[in-house]
């Protein structure tokens, strides 16, 4: 039996036992006012001792959206898809987990419903793949929330989750500008000479990160101080060159005396423990470590002041890593594997199948779930509660530390803050990237539809490293990388140890200028990327789209690998080797075609709706602008707020009418929330073959330096007219 409680006209909590807090869901719950139930609508209920499962039979057609950081295509039906956050690099189609866990779908078909399971441990999502035409959602417990959403429009389901869960974070301005990582630049010196040849190149850049090997021992909190010796020095001149810097933080707490961080947290308590109530004891990084214990407050508390040591420096981001947690081993079960070695050399002249089981050994020593069985929690009110049981909530608690404590030591600054690990709820007060990827081209398409999944879930700002993380790249993959980034929110090139370096300047000639262009046009966007991000984030709106959530007809259903980013533009990016153009279906209306490659170069050419094969050349990428809608440019900076901008041009198709409310800010505080900021409502009406034009600005705070706004007005025929309006 379950327990019903309606919570609006079309969100219904159906709640089994008594589930853990998690933190997921921002309303206040009563406990009282629920009904007994035997079913969930249109679910199938099935039930066994420890175990209760969802089951729904689904019509042909019916298509499957959302569950965030998943493998697999954009409509999720033929998979299993297990949730218990995993710190696996090797992203290959048949894995079932990642590092977040985002258990919120939408089914779209004969029945259109959505639903959301609140619980903290391993979760099954079995979509048509042992039965073609069965869902069968598995959860190993009996103590959970299940909300269900009863709404035949899946935007209106997604409001709904917001509802419950909060709005999508928002980062400061610069955090939609150009950022450079590596593992790692290994000196002060490396970091400088990078930032150093962005500006000579003139290539835009705003952030520069810090891999593990900037920290003394990997110790966290530390800073190598013969390879960094002043790093609060880099920070502050960078900062001059409009360059931020970003550390990489990693739970793990190096187990030596002596280390500040490590006798505290012993001293306190602060560690997770074992079952004899001595600290839990894995190795990652520095060797043999301790885990903070973040599902206590004092913890939280405790951790997130140590970020004050960079704070204090001047540093306004933070990259969470390594916070599943990842364990490379335990003492425990590296024994284990000395004591099958052992055996082999034994029985080394009859060993055959034993070594091949061996090697298996070999490759599931890290993130084995046993070890994360073998550790617990101390919660606030002194209870405790074996690790397993929670375990995707360690992430998340470990960058609401970081976000709560951030509050107190930059009080109204906003901070660009990722997590790589991730729970339901963490959208609201960080964002995470895609992980360790790797410089494959069908990673571009994992990329495509990662995006626009985590967007649903929440996460509008995301994206995966640029050129891929693992394995070497090749110019080609990194140019049409970049093409794709430029029109991702999150927009980093990142790639790991020993892997070719991919730097615009690493490769040809002409690589590099494409690159540069492909840079330079992001920042040409960043007025229309920023007033759409802050727009669907008040309207609780996907920021980036599948054409499905914006057009009916079942043809777009099909397509994944267009989207839509903002309400304007589409984006159709080539993720194919050797191609010189690809095929785009363009729905429901016409269509001004931008094969963009800089933003002073604007060809531009009409389309019906229909299917099409788009030449784009190396250095082009397909672009798409609605029919009745515009583009909001600005010339390229080397980097956000470099200078004031004065000059806006407006870009559109428009055969009857077109409205556009730009919106900005100041792009580093939350007083937006109290009102301060500014719109410019832009009405464009085509009357008698021409273009009417009205423009209203409110800035009641004076934020905006615009005078001139440029408009760029396209017909049905592909005819331009360019007008101007003083302002």
């Amino acid at each position: 039996m379950l327990k019903k409680k309606k919570l609006t006209e079309k969100t219904t909590l159906f709640r089994s036992g008594t589930p853990f807090k998690t933190g997921a869901v921002i309303k206040d719950i009563d406990s009282n006012d629920f009904e007994l139930v035997s079913n969930v609508l249109f679910l199938r209920l099935e039930e066994k001792s420890n175990e209760i499962s969802f089951i729904y039979e689904m019509a042909k057609d019916d298509v499957v959206y959302g569950l965030g950081e998943t493998l697999g295509a954009l409509n999720k039906r033929g998979k299993i898809y297990r949730f218990y956050n995993t710190d696996d690099p090797e992203h290959t189609p048949e894995k079932q987990s990642l590092y977040g866990t985002h258990p919120f779908m939408i089914l779209d078909g004969e029945k259109t419903f959505g639903l959301f399971i609140d619980y903290p441990s391993e979760i099954i999502f079995d979509i048509s793949f042992t039965h073609k035409d069965i869902l069968k959602i598995t959860i190993p417990s009996k103590d959970f929330d299940m909300y269900f959403f009863d709404s035949d429009e899946k935007l209106s389901i997604i409001k709904e989750y917001f509802n419950l869960t909060g709005k999508p974070y928002i980062p400061p301005k610069w955090a939609f500008g150009f950022q450079q990582s590596k593992w790692s630049y290994f000196s002060e010196r490396e970091v400088r000479e990078v930032a150093n040849k962005y500006r000579e190149l003139g290539i835009p850049l705003d952030v520069i990160y810090t891999d593990i090997d900037y920290m003394d021992s990997y110790k966290v909190f530390t800073i190598n101080k013969e390879t960094f010796p002043n790093y609060e020095g880099m920070v502050k001149d960078l900062k001059e060159k409009g360059i931020k810097v970003i550390p990489i933080l990693d739970p793990g707490v190096k187990i030596e005396e002596g280390y500040e961080v490590f006798e505290e947290g012993k001293k306190n308590g602060y560690f997770c423990t074992d079952e004899d109530a001595n600290p839990f004891v894995a190795a990652v990084w520095p060797g043999l470590t301790h885990f903070p214990d973040f599902l206590n407050s004092k913890v939280r508390k405790w951790w997130g002041q140590k970020y004050k040591v960079f704070t204090d420096m001047g540093v306004k981001g933070f990259w969470n890593d390594m916070n599943e947690p990842s364990i490379f081993y335990t003492p425990k079960s590296l024994d284990k594997l000395f004591d099958l070695l052992k055996d082999l050399e034994k029985n080394k002249d009859e060993a055959g199948i034993e070594v091949f089981l061996a090697k298996e050994n070999f490759v599931n020593i890290s993130n084995n779930r046993e070890d994360y069985r073998s550790f617990y929690h101390k919660l606030d009110d002194g209870t405790l509660i074996n690790h397993d049981l929670v375990h995707n909530l360690y992430g998340f608690k470990n960058t609401q530390a970081t976000a709560e404590e951030m509050k107190e030591l930059l009080p109204n600054q906003r901070v660009l803050l990722l997590s790589r690990s991730s729970y339901p709820g963490l959208h609201r007060m960080a964002s995470i990237w895609m992980g360790d990827n790797k410089s494959w081209w069908e990673h571009m398409l994992v990329n495509i539809r990662m995006l626009q999944s985590l967007n649903m879930v929440g996460f509008f700002y995301t994206g995966a490293d640029i050129g891929g993380f693992g394995a070497d790249a090749s110019a080609e993959l990194v140019v049409r990388w970049m093409q794709l980034g430029a029109f991702t929110p999150f927009f980093r090139n990142h790639t790991a140890l020993n892997t070719r370096p991919q730097e615009p300047w690493q490769f040809d000639e002409e690589s590099l200028k494409i690159m540069k262009d492909i840079v330079r046009l992001r920042y040409a966007f960043l007025p229309y990327t920023y007033s759409e991000y802050m727009n669907s984030v008040k309207e609780s709106t996907p920021f980036v789209k599948p054409l499905s959530f914006v057009f009916d007809d079942e043809r777009v259903k099909d397509i994944e690998d267009q989207y839509m980013y903002g309400e304007s533009l589409m984006v159709a990016p080539v993720y194919e080797q050797n191609k010189k153009g690809r095929f785009v279906h363009l729905p429901d209306v016409k269509w001004l075609n931008w094969n963009a490659s800089k933003f002073e170069e604007r060809n531009m050419n009409v389309y019906e709706p229909g299917d099409y094969y788009i030449k784009a050349d190396l250095e082009q990428i397909p672009l798409f602008i609605k029919e009745n809608n515009l583009i909001v440019l600005s010339e390229p900076m080397n980097y956000v707020d470099e200078k004031e901008i004065t000059e806006l041009w407006v870009v559109g198709l428009v055969t009857d009418q077109a409205i556009y409310n730009y919106y900005d800010d100041d792009g580093e505080t939350y007083n937006f929330a109290k009102g301060e900021f500014a719109q410019i409502k832009i009405n464009v009406v085509k009357e008698n073959g021409d273009f009417k034009i009205d423009v209203k600005k409110e800035d009641p705070k004076n934020l905006l330096k615009i005078k001139k706004i440029n408009f760029e007005l396209y017909d049905s025929d592909g005819s331009a007219v360019r007008k101007d309006k003083i302002i």
